[in-house]
């Protein structure tokens, strides 16, 4: 794919105004500790320590878009409850619009809740999930209010996302409503829909996966006839379809080209759940600035193949998309970012609820000592942010023979360990600078420092924002300059 065209449609999605419809659901993350067996029942207590929000269905297809750079407004049904509150918090803090959410009082706001706990020590693992209801499809004057937003939202907008994951907000009259407002202003549609895949007649472009494709279509996808077999009958309803066949990429169906397959850039997958979010919000933004099909499924390939790296629901941004256009780019170009990259990168995560850990280091020749190090500091936190000294900051604090590996070697050498999320370098001789430009929730200190006996600056500035910093003991005896005497014959 031409990367200079990828770049430029990247660079329009700020451009699109999207509007973005159907079921709304509220993901909630409870974390604690298990204390104690209850008096009262032989159930565990639960000291539960933190709960993160994030929207779900297709409020989370939304934040990926607006994540991506779009102007989006979410339309859709919440109740008139407490959740409803924090649904339209999340939201505001993920720059979606939410002026024209529906409030029903007559039903709960969509929550689906996790929770994941252990105990004294011990790894956490998921105790239980909850969940709302099954909604039903909304009508009467639920319905009526949501097809009299459509008709004055859609003349503001260049596209309509719609999401059916429960298939309780886009009924017959809904979608009719779609359809011909869509006709009247000329805008993309998209549809992304768990079991009525083939409900969206009419629309621009549908992206099931493989399983929802085969249940529209009515038989069983197995091979590469099949899947062509199912796209020509989804591709009978609307103009383009995507079928997301997950490690394997997309394949692309067009009255034009009949059946493409784009691949997939291979990543390690942590956990796939919202890719198909994902996808839908790279696509549609891509086909609103006049993209091929190809084209959008490859944008929608390399955002949620970001996004898979990643645990839990996320959203990608704009800059994460431009920097795995790298095409062929080794580990170290994909976690070593520059200052104001990270610094958007990081901004998003902590919005997400993720504990940001950051460490910094010359990190020459790498050693068992640097591995344990790291590895007890990721512990500390989520996402774990290294800092490291350029060549030229390095010789500031080591001397002129120092380093013996250039900065480039180094971070490649840290990129390839799976407790490193994040790589940057930097020149000063303290990080000082970019621990307030980045204000990680903790600061990871090793050797035998103390409290006391840390920068002062940077322990000031740490707690001036909130932060925490983490003493994590040394290993004796291992440490670059040991290894570095016993080669010169200097150690026994």
């Amino acid at each position: 794919m031409d990367t200079k065209r990828c770049l430029e449609l990247l660079e329009q999605f700020e451009q699109v105004r999207l509007l973005a419809i159907g079921d709304i659901y509220l993901d909630e993350y409870v974390y604690g500790i298990v204390t104690e067996i209850s008096l009262e029942a032989p159930i565990p207590v639960v000291e539960v320590q933190e709960r993160r929000y994030n929207p779900g269905a297709s409020g989370n297809a939304a934040c990926n878009a607006a994540s991506l750079g779009a102007q989006v407004t979410m339309l859709g049904v919440i109740g008139a409850d407490i959740n409803a509150g924090i649904i339209r918090r999340e939201f505001e803090a993920r720059n979606v619009n939410v002026d024209h959410l529906i409030e029903d009082p007559a039903r709960p706001t969509n929550t689906y809740g996790k929770w994941r706990a252990g105990g004294h020590n011990i790894p956490t693992q998921e105790m239980i999930r909850t969940d709302t209801p099954k909604p039903k499809m909304i009508d009467g004057e639920v319905e009526q209010q949501l097809i009299d937003k459509i008709k004055l939202l859609a003349p503001q907008v260049d596209a309509i996302m719609i999401g059916d994951q429960v298939s309780a907000t886009i009924s017959d009259r809904v979608l009719e409503t779609i359809v011909a407002c869509a006709r009247e202003h000329n805008l993309i549609t998209t549809a992304d829909s768990r079991a009525r895949a083939g409900f969206f007649k009419g629309i621009t472009l549908i992206t099931p996966n493989d399983a929802e494709a085969a249940l529209a279509a009515g038989l069983e996808i197995t091979d590469d006839a099949s899947l062509e077999q199912a796209g020509k009958i989804l591709l009978g309803q609307t103009e383009k379809v995507m079928i997301t066949l997950g490690p394997d990429g997309i394949a692309c169906f067009s009255q034009e080209k009949g059946m493409e397959k784009i691949s997939v850039r291979p990543v390690k997958a942590v956990d796939v759940t919202g890719a198909g979010d994902t996808v839908i919000a790279a696509a549609t933004l891509a086909l609103t600035r006049g993209a091929s099909l190809a084209e959008a499924a490859f944008l929608g390939n390399l955002a949620a193949g970001v996004a898979v790296t990643q645990t839990g629901v996320v959203t990608v941004s704009n800059e994460e998309v431009r920097d795995a256009l790298v095409e062929g780019a080794p580990v170290r170009l994909e976690k070593q970012k520059s200052r104001e990259q990270l610094q958007a990168v990081l901004k998003r995560l902590k919005r997400e609820g993720k504990r940001i850990v950051w460490t910094n280091g010359c990190f020459d020749i790498l050693h068992v000592g640097h591995i344990m190090y790291l590895q007890k500091a990721r512990e500390q936190g989520d996402i774990m942010v290294v800092g490291l000294n350029s060549d030229a900051s390095v010789q500031q604090i080591k001397g002129p023979d120092r380093p013996v590996v250039e900065e480039n070697d180094r971070a490649q050498v840290l990129a390839a360990l799976e407790c490193v999320d994040y790589i940057v370098i930097f020149d000063e001789k303290t990080p000082l600078p970019l621990i307030a430009q980045l204000q990680p929730d903790v600061y990871a200190k090793g050797g035998d420092y103390t409290l006391d006996t840390i920068d002062q600056e940077e322990r000031v500035a740490v707690e001036s924002y909130g932060g925490k910093i983490a003493i994590i003991p040394g290993e004796e005896g291992k440490s670059t300059t040991w290894i570095i005497d016993k080669i010169a014959g200097k150690k026994a």
